[in-house]
C-alpha cells in the first residue's frame, strides 16, 4: 500500500469542474503555490500534494542524479504514485 502523501485540498466552487494539480519545485511544499491556483483559476478545486523525496533536506517530487538529469525510474515510479494521492 502507498502511504498518503501529505497535501492541502481546497474544494472549489459549487458547479466548478475544474481540479488543479499543484506540484511545486525543490524546497516548496504544499502551501507554496496554493496563491497561484487562485490567481489562475479563481472556483478551481486544488489538490497539492507535499514531494516525498528529500533532497539536502528540501521536499521535491523526483529523484536527480545531478542538476537537470533525473533519476528515469524514479521518476516513472514517482509518477505512478501521484495518481494514489487521496
Amino acid at each position: 500500500m502507498i502511504e498518503t502523501f501529505v497535501h492541502r485540498f481546497v474544494p472549489g466552487s459549487p458547479g466548478d469542474p475544474r481540479t488543479l494539480l499543484l506540484l511545486h519545485g525543490t524546497g516548496g511544499n504544499e502551501d507554496s503555490m496554493l496563491p497561484l491556483a487562485s490567481a489562475l483559476a479563481p472556483g478551481a478545486a486544488v489538490l497539492s500534494p507535499r514531494g516525498r523525496v528529500l533532497e539536502r533536506g528540501m521536499p521535491r517530487f523526483f529523484r536527480r542524479l545531478a542538476e537537470g538529469v533525473f533519476d528515469i525510474p524514479d521518476l516513472i515510479a514517482r509518477t505512478g504514485e501521484l495518481r494514489h494521492v487521496r
